[in-house]
């Protein structure tokens, strides 16, 4: 056994000077054991601290140890090992396959996922975490060791025994089986090297596997040096000299963004060296990366970004879904949009065009030329999809084959994805590029929703780095781990607040920490202990920023926990006291510009003919009626399939029509009810809402038909007959000789007496109709209707109007306009004025009241919501 010397490197060092003095404090260790610097290895915690450690020893001269990092020296001293099936592969995406397909196969839970598809969810997830972490924890020991360590883990797992969650306990144990299965790490090679020294730079928290090595070593007699950069874990912020700290709040999350990107701009132009931006917040670092960008600052983003969130993959993922059986015209429009090649944004704008006519089928009408070519480059799309859309269930590697085929006959061809480094990322986070998974996983049977769930986990999993590193960047976008003891000008650290830096992340969920701190893995409070170690490091820069907001939304946030206790430790030693600032935002001073509530002029553009529609947005606010009718401004209907009430009642509209049609025409049917219903399916397969979208309304629609029936019969008892539906009616009433109504009625009776009765079907509730004609004169639409009929000579003494209401559980409910011909003559009469005030030259103004802008579309038009209020302060 061997002594381990250690050589403290004090924390008032910045990272400059603790690179320029170590060469000298290892080469001293060295001559006093009389060991030879190139027969010794000098081991780092992190990649990126080589170049600055390996240019200090080249500035000292002469010899030098060997400098790598764990990792950096397994792959140099031998090829990786093959992996073999059977443990957990590190992939979190291809883990959860694995986890699924073990569940699957255990007795009693193999229905599991169909049963409870959330509960089962959870477990993969908690099972693939468990077992990674049990596999890197034993990874991390030596190899004559492990047997052991696998050893003690069965025999605490089996001491941790929940009787309240036995499930739990099965579930951890299946974890630890299969990762005791994993082939032997490449790390394992290090065990076999003999150096004449192992030195060793902790920073940040000891790294398990290097002190596996360290324990080997003494027991050869190996002469060990640790260079101990981290402070003691009982007083870590103790011995800090936190003079270039500075710590910045803004209110919110805008103004955290403004006075970061503020912070390094400044640090830029003011300081040699590159500044590093640390990124813990990933939201709140896009917008102060798009702050610099917009500045000109060039970036070297070294953390990345979800793959899921480029271009590349977003079009996967809209293809898988276009593919699927219940695709929707919006579906099939994400995918091609997102595939469209150079010079097909016409046909895409020629189907959605057509798409949001009607159903996405053939068209009723020979198309134009220009439409054909699309519906042509329709079918081809829809042929090339074929080979994802047509399999139902098949293995892995099946689904990657039939995916990589239809991308690369895309338009651009595999050309397109190999001359893009995000979807070059894609092809190989997918596997596409080999067609192949791992050997146990390809054969697994997946549906198209199985395999597409696994893209998208693979996405979401895989990191996307650009390409281009920017050598020379003035600014480094990096996590915090990766920005320790690197010789940056200033480190500015946004999102410093309590719900964000300082917190420990969370362990695997089925393994607690006493089980954990038994096998050597960090448990919660290691996790935090390291997690500050990594921080203390950062006081050391010479220039540290740390900025925070004082609240999400509502919710009110304070300073780290870290910096707390940092001002603590400070206040202890009698240092200066460390204190926030409000972030040195520049303000201005702006003069207000209050936005009127508009007023439109357009006598000369009054439209010809109104609709009931138009008059009642007439009635309620006049400028909708001006977007409406005289910009002839509407909005976009949805394209998805899914049914709502909208189209339940157009089903149903177009079903009481044919049937009361095929009656009147003498072809009574001999079950009544079943022809109701088969003429609503029939219309529902014409309105593109048969089979699955159906479902929702299909069940009711046998109840509606008896339903309906029974009022029929009490109604044709009392003498009335149907007369005709969906009558389309344009009158000129004498009133108003510039203007003429144009309407449909869905329905006109007539009683045998001689009197008429206008039903408008609705299948809304019946309570918001009872309020409607509460007051006649605030009905609009049956009046309007009524002066319809009026204006072509309608007895005003025999004509009826009435809302049927056919939603209702228990009975058809008839809801009737009393004295609607009273309520024509107000409405003709007022409608004249309006129109003549209007022609003259009156604004359609705003009004801005009421429950009526809540939903009215034309809301962005008027900008209702950046009109000043009367009690505002500063309102005009």
């Amino acid at each position: 056994m061997t002594a381990i010397d250690e050589i403290r490197l004090p924390t008032a060092l910045t990272p400059e000077r603790l690179w320029a003095d170590l060469p000298a404090l290892v080469h001293g260790w060295l001559a006093q054991r009389r060991l030879a610097a190139r027969d010794a290895v000098l081991l780092l915690p992190y990649a990126d601290l080589l170049p600055p450690a390996r240019q200090a020893f080249a500035r000292q001269g002469g010899w030098q140890p060997r400098i790598e990092t764990p990792r950096t020296l397994a792959e140099a001293l031998a090829p990786p090992p093959h992996r073999d099936e059977g443990g957990p592969s590190g992939d979190a995406a291809l883990d959860r396959l694995l986890v699924a397909a073990m569940l699957q196969q255990l007795p009693g839970i193999a229905d599991w996922r169909r049963r409870d598809p959330k509960a089962h969810a959870r477990a993969v997830d908690e099972v693939a975490a468990a077992a990674l972490a049990l596999a890197r924890a034993a990874a991390q020991r030596a190899p004559t060791e492990r047997d052991g360590w696998w050893a003690r883990a069965r025999a605490a797992l089996a001491m941790q025994v929940d009787d309240a969650a036995p499930l739990n306990g099965a579930l951890a144990r299946l974890a630890l089986e299969w990762a005791a299965q994993s082939a032997a790490p490449a790390s394992d090679v290090l065990f076999t090297l003999r150096p004449a020294a192992w030195i060793v730079l902790q920073a940040g928290g000891a790294d398990p596997l290097v002190q596996a090595l360290v324990d080997e070593a003494t027991s050869r007699a190996t002469a060990l040096l640790r260079l101990q950069a981290d402070p003691s874990s009982e007083a870590p912020f103790d011995d800090i000299h936190a003079a270039g700290l500075q710590a910045w709040h803004a209110a919110d999350a805008e103004d955290e963004a403004v006075a970061a990107a503020a912070a390094v701009i400044d640090a830029v132009h003011l300081r040699a060296g590159p500044v590093a931006l640390v990124a813990e917040d990933r939201a709140l670092v896009r917008r102060i990366r798009a702050l610099l960008e917009r500045a000109g600052l060039p970036l070297a983003d070294e953390s990345g970004w979800m793959l899921s969130t480029t271009r590349p993959a977003a079009q996967v993922m809209a293809l898988l879904g276009a593919v699927h059986p219940r695709a929707s015209a919006d579906d099939w429009l994400d995918a091609i949009k997102a595939e469209s090649g150079p010079g097909e944004g016409g046909l895409v704008d020629a189907l959605e065009a057509h798409w949001r006519r009607g159903p996405a089928t053939t068209p009723a009408t020979p198309p134009t030329p220009r439409l054909q070519r699309a519906l042509d480059a329709w079918a081809a799309r829809q042929q090339r999809w074929q080979g994802l859309s047509g399999a139902r269930r098949q293995p892995l590697a099946a689904w990657l084959q039939a995916l990589r085929d239809t991308l690369g006959s895309a338009p651009g061809g595999p050309a397109r994805w190999a001359g893009d480094a995000a979807a070059r990322a894609v092809w190989q986070a997918l596997r596409l590029d080999r067609l192949s998974v791992r050997a146990d996983v390809d054969r697994t049977p997946l549906t198209l929703d199985e395999f597409s769930a696994w893209v998208d986990a693979a996405l979401c999993d895989a990191s996307y780095i650009p390409a281009i590193a920017r050598e020379g960047a003035p600014v480094v976008v990096t996590p915090l781990a990766r920005a320790l003891l690197r010789p940056f000008a200033a480190v500015i650290v946004p999102g410093a607040d309590e719900s964000r830096l300082g917190t420990a992340a969370p362990g695997p969920a089925l393994l607690n920490d006493a089980l954990l701190r038994s096998l050597g893995i960090d448990d919660h409070a290691a996790r935090a202990e390291r997690q500050t170690m990594r921080f203390v490091q950062l006081l050391r820069h010479p220039k540290l920023l740390l900025v925070r907001r004082r609240a999400d939304d509502d919710e009110a946030l304070g300073p780290s926990r870290w910096w707390r206790r940092l001002q603590l430790a400070q206040q202890r030693q009698g240092a200066p006291r460390l204190d926030e600032q409000a972030a040195p935002l520049e303000s201005r001073s702006l003069q207000p510009a209050p936005v009127a509530a508009p007023a439109a002029l357009a006598a000369s553009a009054l439209p010809s003919a109104v609709s009931a529609s138009a008059v009642e947005a007439l009635r309620t606010c006049p400028y909708r009626f001006f977007a409406r009718s005289v910009l002839r401004l509407s909005e976009l209907e949805e394209l998805a399939d899914d049914p709502g009430k909208r189209d339940y009642g157009s089903l149903l509209h177009a079903a009481l029509q044919r049937f009361h049609d095929e009656r009147a025409a003498g072809a009574a049917p001999p079950d009544a009810a079943a022809r109701l219903v088969e003429l609503a399916e029939e219309a529902a397969r014409e309105l593109g809402v048969d089979g699955p979208a159906l479902l929702p309304f299909r069940a009711g629609l046998d109840a509606f038909a008896a339903r309906y029936l029974r009022w029929l019969a009490v109604r044709e008892a009392a003498g009335w007959s149907y007369e005709g539906g969906e009558v389309e009616v344009i009158a000129a009433p004498a009133d108003l000789p510039a203007l003429k109504l144009r309407g449909r009625i869905d329905r006109i009776d007539r009683h045998a007496s001689g009197a008429q009765q206008l039903l408008d079907y609705k299948t809304g509730s019946q309570r918001s109709l009872k309020d409607k004609l509460a007051d006649p004169f605030e009905d609009t639409q049956l009046a309007f209707y009524a002066a319809q009929m009026l204006s072509q000579g309608a007895d005003p003494e025999r004509l009826r109007a009435s809302y049927l209401a056919l939603d209702e559980r228990d009975a058809i409910g008839e809801l009737e306009h009393r004295d609607v011909a009273a309520s024509a003559h107000a409405l003709l009469t007022g409608l004249a004025d309006e129109w003549a005030r209007l022609g003259a030259g009156a604004p359609m103004k705003a009004l801005g009241e009421g429950m009526a802008c809540e939903f009215c579309e034309a809301r962005g038009l008027c900008r209702r919501d950046h009109w000043w209020s009367d009690g505002e302060e500063g309102a005009p």
